[in-house]
């Protein structure tokens, strides 16, 4: 038996060693040839993913936060959020800085193969993420950001001024026209946008300067009025969004994974979007204007169509869980969203960027403020008719010849109209409101944690331990930490 033992085992070393010498001698190639293995020969592949990654965290964040914030929504329950409990939103950060990094990978490949259609795309698209992410925590990394793969590699980025972040998207926006302008451009792929149309590239990046420079009006009236006066004034140097056509937005599939993440199809909990419901603030603005886009975005309450007598009623933002479950009755007494176009269709509603209504109300408050030589009224109403057009809703005949949707030459209607026309676009509305205080309807809530409307999110606690120099650097320029300190720009 001990000889058969031994004998088993000098059979066994043999063969082992007999496989260990043949697998030196095999030449095998062990790459999918379904995979690219050179990032730098599929510049597509980090285009179609920044922009899925950051679309759809923008379109989640505006259904969750952003909606909430600005009050086109409010939740009936699990209302912290809806109480000004705003945190970190780390997930958002983490999110954005990723698609930055690969965009920034994009516009290196694009400068090294002379490809200024990817550089110009890649800096656009930057130039999107980077305002909403110092829009929404003040100063933020930005001229030091992404450089952590460089030849001399940055681990702890700088936290610019956020002036100084403002200064750098204009310039970054011109550079990424400028690069767009050549008419031998090459086209790119992977561009789920625009599919591949250069031109409308280069109406984003001028039209999304148009919306860098506005928000500068209360600190920086001077900048604001020469950067839309230089575009308005040379339109075929400076193309714009114009009408729908134009729109940056991404349109979703029919099945996942590319549905709209806020949709059945996405296995979004239908519980969990029943939690929201039209606001109070929302619903009076519509009905202030006798404004049909009411109808179509929010259903009438489950109650009135029980009773035969369809009716629509907004929730109030900020009220305690418990009686905001309870308020008018509970949750058959208010107003949801539109369930059928918003959740049950996984293609329809749009992940929206930036839309032509944007950019002719931007007009049209350059115009009243007498920083372009145009018609307000002429900008304002296009603004309004063409938000009517995207949603395809019939706008009324006299609407905006009679009554209080006419152009009255205030800034305050002309902001009411834009918070409108900004409804489940990232966090654009709440931008707004707080640069011009406007609509003044969107006030705290009764149970609010604050009487002040807060400002930001707060940095997040991985930021405060790995890069705690400039941390506090950014902290002991701008203000503390809090939700409640203003951003640069804020009025």
């Amino acid at each position: 038996m001990q000889m058969m033992k031994n004998y088993i085992i000098q059979i066994a070393l043999v063969l082992a060693m007999t496989g260990f010498i043949a697998c030196d001698k095999f030449d095998v190639e062990n790459d999918n040839p379904d995979v690219a293995t050179q990032i730098n020969n599929n510049p597509e592949l980090l285009l179609t993913n920044a922009l899925r990654n950051s679309i759809n965290r923008a379109v989640g964040d505006a259904w969750s936060e952003g909606n909430l914030m600005a009050q086109y929504g409010a939740r009936i329950v699990f209302t912290e959020f809806d109480l000004f409990n705003w945190g970190t939103q780390s997930g958002t950060w983490e999110t954005h800085y990723l698609a930055i990094r690969d965009l920034d990978e994009l516009r290196q490949i694009g400068e090294n193969t002379g490809n200024a259609s990817y550089e110009a795309v890649a800096i656009t698209m930057q130039s999107w993420l980077f305002q909403i992410l110092t829009d929404m925590w003040g100063d933020v990394p930005y001229s030091e950001a992404v450089k952590a793969t460089a030849e001399d590699p940055i681990f702890q980025p700088r936290y610019d001024p956020q002036a100084e972040i403002y200064a750098g998207l204009l310039s970054d926006l011109e550079r990424a026209n400028e690069l767009l302008s050549d008419p031998s451009i090459p086209q790119i792929k992977g561009d789920i946008v625009f599919e591949g149309d250069l031109e409308k590239w280069r109406k984003f990046a001028n039209s999304l300067r148009l919306r860098v420079a506005m928000r500068l009006s209360e600190v920086e009236a001077g900048t604001a009025q020469s950067v839309i006066s230089q575009i308005v004034g040379d339109p075929t140097t400076y193309p714009i969004m114009e009408s729908n056509i134009d729109n940056a937005v991404l349109q979703y599939l029919s099945a996942n994974p590319s549905a709209h993440p806020i949709t059945e199809e996405s296995v979004y909990r239908v519980g969990s979007y029943n939690e929201y419901r039209i606001s109070e603030t929302m619903v009076s603005i519509l009905r202030e204007f006798n404004d049909p886009r009411l109808e179509f975005w929010a259903d009438p309450t489950a109650a009135s169509v029980a009773d035969g007598n369809p009716m629509i009623d907004g929730m109030q933002n900020g009220i305690v869980d418990g009686p905001a479950y309870s308020y008018k009755g509970g949750d058959a007494y208010l107003s949801k969203f539109n369930i059928e176009y918003f959740y049950y269709q996984p293609n329809v509603n749009q992940g929206r960027l930036m839309m032509a209504s944007e950019v002719a109300f931007i007009l049209a408050e350059a115009a009243q403020r007498g920083w372009i030589s145009e018609d307000a009224k002429e900008h304002y109403d296009r603004a309004v008719t063409e938000n009517f057009h995207y949603w395809n809703v019939e706008m009324p005949a006299e609407y905006l010849e009679s009554g209080s949707a006419a152009y009255d030459g205030t800034l305050e209607q002309l902001m009411q109209q834009k918070y409108l026309a900004l409804f489940y676009t990232d966090y654009q509305g709440f931008f707004e409101f707080k640069r011009t205080g406007y609509p003044q309807e969107v006030t705290p809530g009764p149970d609010a944690l604050y009487a002040d409307y807060p400002s930001r999110f707060l940095y997040q606690s991985k930021e405060i331990a790995l890069n705690k120099t400039n941390y506090d650097e950014a902290v002991s320029r701008q203000g503390a930490d809090d939700i409640r300190t203003s951003v640069w720009w804020e009025n």
